[in-house]
């Protein structure tokens, strides 16, 4: 059976060979702004994403230097797999034409988690 608690894992090799040939922003994207995002609204609810978490989050500490980190978190504008795949003016046009259920409450919980995330590996 998969563990997909243990994910983490293989989406930090993962974003180790995106750093390496797309570069570090796109790396800081896939990895902060999707992948751990999502690991910690599933750690909000399964404890077996919770127990992982910390390593999770030791993990990317090691594959970033915080001064990446922080970089990253201060200039992020948007998360999830839209926020490091569409450039500005994608990500508009595909909202201009409806492809994103603008959810005010959701974009207000994203803020939120990107403290939260900025704690975990700045503080």
């Amino acid at each position: 059976m998969i563990e997909f608690h243990k994910i983490w894992i293989e989406q930090c090799e993962g974003a180790r060979g995106v750093k390496e040939e797309f570069g570090t922003e796109k790396a800081l994207g896939y990895l902060i702004g999707e992948k751990l995002v999502n690991f910690i609204r599933a750690s909000d609810t399964r404890p077996e994403f919770s127990a992982e978490l910390p390593n999770f989050v030791a993990e990317v500490k090691l594959i970033f230097e915080p001064h990446e980190i922080r970089g990253y978190l201060e200039n992020v504008r948007r998360i999830g797999a839209m926020g490091h795949v569409a450039t500005d003016e994608e990500f508009e046009f595909m909202r201009k034409a409806g492809a994103f259920n603008e959810d005010p409450v959701r974009g207000a919980a994203d803020v939120l988690l990107v403290e939260r995330i900025r704690e975990m590996l700045l503080e």
